[in-house]
């Protein structure tokens, strides 16, 4: 029975209000930490250079390295969608990122809300309960909570593939595919995996002449790009023999090939290795235990009841779970974000798959991956969890580790597009310039800004150390002392030296 436009009407304003609910909530996290003085270097920094340095006509460099090494921004991960960003930087300035990657959040939620639709015979109810499901995932507010990815933007398209895939307008799909490989390299392994998960779970969707003309093609096109990008391009722009990101599997091979050859040849050791940590340090035990357990309580059970979709997610725990950085592993961060389009997706697949089904269960899964984000929010196993980034109803979230005001108007006395030298949380804010270093990484940096808790520490192991490195760049003759509060101290290089 069509909608009447009263219904209709009431429907949009239902979705409008839950997205500007949840827009608020991603603002206060996200907006929140950058203000306070609670995002950094890595990433935002880098991804603020890049963005002004394109904004301005300039090829982007990665300066941020806490080695001291420069390299092409993109040699990073290969994204050359931050170009399409340059309009949201005119406008949002440092703010830019974090308000395209809260847009792209609620993007995706709607792709899923459409997908849901068109598997549920326009059940808006059922919609609704999917779109709340992916809104709440933990992972979503552990990326929101830490900086700004690309990866993010990328894994919000996917709901928006499945959902082109399904209607079969290939001109849309195609498009939208073009921008999700876009957004990182490892985006192009991915997809293959999505469109044949796709092709086995919506076998009704498809022709064999769309496979032959559309599918195998995309698929065919986006390994070779993936492959090409990954072991030519980004090693060349790296100046290395070999793409840096494989220092993450080096326990596994020095090279590509030998990764994937000892993968192969070792099966058993290879799907032990999803499990099992791989460090020798007891501290690092169970991290992967309890991220595939919030991931089977928020979703993943449909995932094994809907094989296909764990095709789907085939690269994804490979690319994560194998490797030899615990971060990778567990419920921080970015980490976790690709999986979400894809629990919810097999969520309504599996409730569409019976005609008539009561959303009861659509309830429980709801319940349960709440249930499941509000325990991660409380405490977690994984590592470099920090709940003041995250629990927007709580007063320390609101409440600074430093004189916010003093420390702006220091900020200010920096000029734009001078090189300088700053502590990880303040390079976010200075990034408005060619050349910007890590501290204690200074090189030509004509000023320092530095933070002098214990909190800006990293990259530095010691926080003692550092604290007292900028006591001794005080003392330097070759700096002056520009301004110094209880919480900053900005240095200029005296031009007499």
């Amino acid at each position: 029975m069509p909608l009447t436009t009263p219904d209709a009407l009431k429907q949009r304003k239902q979705l409008l209000l839950v997205m500007l609910v949840f827009f608020i909530i991603y603002g206060l996290i996200s907006f929140v930490n950058h203000y306070n003085f609670r995002t950094a270097a890595l990433d935002l920094g880098m991804f603020n250079q890049a963005l002004y340095a394109y904004s301005h006509g300039h090829s982007a460099l990665y300066t941020l390295d806490p080695g001291g090494e420069t390299f092409p921004f993109l040699s990073t991960h290969f994204s050359p969608i931050t170009l399409l960003y340059i309009p949201v930087y005119c406008l949002a300035g440092s703010y830019s990122f974090l308000l395209i990657q809260i847009i792209s959040v609620l993007s995706g939620a709607y792709g899923i809300y459409k997908v849901a639709l068109h598997l549920s015979g326009s059940r808006h109810k059922v919609s609704m309960l999917i779109l709340l499901q992916f809104l709440i995932t933990w992972g979503i507010f552990s990326a929101l909570a830490f900086d700004f990815h690309n990866n993010v933007v990328g894994a919000m398209f996917v709901p928006w593939i499945i959902y082109y895939f399904l209607q079969g307008k290939t001109v849309r799909l195609l498009l939208v595919s073009i921008l999700f490989l876009m957004t990182q390299e490892t985006m192009a392994l991915w997809y293959p995996f999505i469109i044949t998960g796709l092709l086995l779970n919506f076998r009704s969707s498809w022709t064999r002449r769309q496979l032959i003309r559309i599918y195998i093609p995309m698929n065919l096109g986006s390994i070779i790009y993936a492959l090409f990008i990954i072991l030519y391009v980004m090693p060349s722009l790296q100046g290395h023999e070999h793409n840096l990101q494989f220092s993450r599997y080096t326990h596994l091979g020095s090279t590509a090939a030998e990764i994937v050859r000892n993968l192969l040849t070792h099966p058993v050791q290879s799907i032990k290795l999803l499990f099992t940590n791989p460090l020798g340090d007891p501290l690092y035990d169970n991290i992967k235990t309890e991220f595939y357990l919030a991931l089977l309580l928020s979703g993943g059970v449909f995932i094994l009841l809907r094989p296909a979709f764990l095709i789907m997610l085939i690269p994804v725990i490979a690319q994560k779970m194998l490797s030899n950085n615990f971060a990778f592993w567990g419920t921080n961060l970015q980490y976790s974000i690709e999986y979400i389009p894809v629990l919810c997706a097999a969520t309504i697949s599996f409730f569409s798959s019976k005609k008539d089904r009561k959303p009861t269960i659509l309830y429980l899964s709801l319940i349960l991956t709440a249930g499941t984000t509000v325990r991660l929010l409380d405490s977690r196993i994984s590592k470099w969890y920090f709940p003041e980034l995250v629990r927007i109803y709580q007063p320390a979230h609101y409440r600074p580790y430093v004189n916010n005001q003093e420390v702006y108007q220091a900020l200010s006395l920096i000029p734009a597009d001078v090189p300088a030298s700053s502590s990880t949380s303040l390079a976010p804010h200075i990034a408005n310039r060619l050349k910007l270093y890590h501290f204690p990484v200074v090189n030509d940096a004509a000023y320092m800004a530095l933070l002098k808790h214990e909190h800006d520490a990293w990259p530095m192991k010691d926080a003692s150390a550092y604290l007292e490195l900028i006591e001794t760049c005080k003392k330097d003759p070759g700096w002056i002392i520009v301004r110094e509060t209880k919480d900053i101290v900005i240095l200029k290089r005296s031009t007499s030296q």
